[in-house]
């Protein structure tokens, strides 16, 4: 057990949303298998897990926060965890592990309050409940985009493209899912994208102070430029333009800035 601790500890943040996703996966799994052998055949992601929509959401709060941890289908799952996995390292590295499961998580609250707000004021019928971490996601590819447009990810059959598209794409198709039938979960993706987005201007606009700087805070500010210049060579070549030692030290900063 102890040693279980240590590896999730040393894993990344991105491998640790995947981990815990996957774990509430298979309990889900697990229970609905042994209830349904008992014949109670109990769905605790309806019960306790998932968002309701509307005047439910008051009788649940805390499933503002489970829902986006909650998969009860393989596919969706497979999928949520391939994207956070591929842009949460993206902007692991363009920024830090604390910021990146502060947006996943402030993401998922974004997309929650979108989709029980959408349930109650849009005039497409939007009902039952909301499951799944795409809406966090969503908010870790609009923060990795917004923070690095130009650069650039290398995809199945379309070759390198830029992230700013892949996010724009996005965005479209969300948007134009919002008088479908799947309105209220592209509600909660683009309420995602919105806090993703802010998140990512927000951390562009911080500034350090210069006066009465402790030695701590003076290293911190060295690490920080030898960080951003690290992160311009990436906006203006790519990140495969990094030698070896740079992506090394790349990684080494983005976790201790």
């Amino acid at each position: 057990m102890h040693s279980l601790k240590n590896i999730y500890r040393n894993t990344s943040i991105p491998l640790r949303l995947i981990i815990i996703n996957v774990a509430v996966l298979l309990t889900i799994y697990t229970v609905a298998f042994v209830t349904s052998v008992t014949g109670a055949r109990i769905d605790i992601a309806t019960l306790f897990l998932d968002l309701p929509s509307g005047f439910g959401f008051m009788y649940h709060p805390w499933t503002a926060i489970t829902y986006m941890f909650t998969h009860t289908d393989i596919m969706h799952c497979l999928f949520n965890m391939l994207w956070l996995y591929w842009f949460g390292r993206l902007c692991e590295d363009l920024s830090s592990p604390r910021h990146t499961v502060t947006v996943y998580l402030a993401g998922g609250v974004g997309g929650a309050i979108t989709f029980v707000t959408a349930s109650l004021i849009w005039p497409y019928n939007i009902g039952g409940y909301l499951e799944g971490a795409s809406a966090a996601v969503m908010a870790i590819v609009a923060s990795a985009a917004c923070t690095s447009p130009n650069m650039k990810l290398n995809l199945l059959f379309l070759g390198s493209v830029r992230i700013k598209w892949i996010a724009l794409v996005t965005v479209i198709i969300f948007a134009l899912g919002l008088t479908g039938n799947n309105a209220g979960a592209h509600a909660a993706h683009l309420g995602g994208i919105a806090v993703g987005a802010i998140t990512a201007l927000i951390g562009r606009t911080r500034r350090p102070r210069y006066n009465q700087m402790s030695a701590k805070q003076l290293n911190d500010l060295e690490a920080r430029a030898e960080l951003d210049r690290l992160l311009d060579k990436v906006r203006r070549s790519g990140y495969n333009s990094l030698t070896a030692m740079e992506r090394s030290r790349l990684v080494d900063l983005s976790h201790r800035v």
